[in-house]
C-alpha cells in the first residue's frame, strides 16, 4: 500500500481564501468524512480570519444534533432522510444532507457562503454496494435579496478505497467548487 502525507493545505484553499478577501465575502463550512481537513485547510491561509467564521465536524449525523448548530427542526429533519439501502440512496441521502446544512449554517451564522461535505472516505462502506470513496459538495449563498439557497452541488467519485487521499481529494474538491462560485465561475442551477 502507498503511504501518504497528508498535508493540512493545499493550492485550492490558496485561491479559495484569495477569492473570499478578494470579494470581501464571508464562509463556514460543516464537513463529514473531510473530518475537519476543510476547515484546517482554510484556516491555515493567511488572513483567513477575515473571510472565514468557523464551522464543524458532524461525523455521525444521529449523534451530532450539537455540532448542527443545536437546531432541533434542521437536526429532525436530517434524521428523517430515509436510510439508504443501496449506494444510489446513499448518495441522494448526501445530496439532501449537504443542501440542507449549507443553507442552515449560511443562514444561522450570517455568510455569504456555506460549504457543505458529506459523503464516504473508505476503506469501508455501508451500504454494500459501495466499493468507492464519494462525496457530495453543497456551496450555499445569498442572493441578492438576502434569501439562501443552494447556488451548486457537486458528486466527486473516487477510483478507489484510501481513505486519506480520499479526505484530500474531496477536501481540495470542495475549495475548488467554492472558489468558482465564489469567483462568479459557476452560476446558480
Amino acid at each position: 500500500k502507498k503511504s501518504i502525507t497528508m498535508t493540512i493545505t493545499s493550492l485550492p484553499f490558496k485561491r479559495l481564501v484569495t477569492a473570499l478577501k478578494h470579494s470581501k465575502k464571508t464562509c463556514t463550512v460543516v464537513e463529514q468524512c473531510c473530518g475537519g481537513l476543510i476547515n484546517t485547510s482554510i484556516m491555515a491561509q493567511p488572513g483567513a480570519s477575515s473571510v472565514f467564521f468557523g464551522g464543524s465536524v458532524a461525523y455521525n449525523t444521529r449523534k451530532g444534533q450539537k455540532l448542527l448548530l443545536d437546531d432541533t427542526a434542521l437536526h429532525k429533519s436530517l434524521t428523517s432522510i430515509p436510510a439508504p439501502t443501496d449506494a444510489e440512496g446513499y448518495i441522494a441521502s448526501k445530496l439532501e444532507w449537504t443542501a440542507r446544512t449549507s443553507v442552515a449554517f449560511c443562514e444561522a451564522l450570517d455568510t455569504d457562503y456555506a460549504i457543505a461535505e458529506g459523503g464516504a472516505a473508505g476503506p469501508t462502506f455501508r451500504p454494500d454496494d459501495l466499493s468507492t470513496g464519494f462525496a457530495v459538495l453543497s456551496v450555499a449563498g445569498k442572493g441578492s435579496d438576502g434569501t439562501v439557497s443552494v447556488i451548486r452541488q457537486e458528486v466527486v467519485r473516487s477510483p478507489h478505497a484510501d481513505r486519506e487521499m480520499n479526505m484530500r481529494l474531496f477536501a481540495d474538491s470542495a475549495a475548488e467548487l467554492a472558489t468558482q462560485v465564489v469567483s462568479g465561475k459557476v452560476v446558480a442551477g
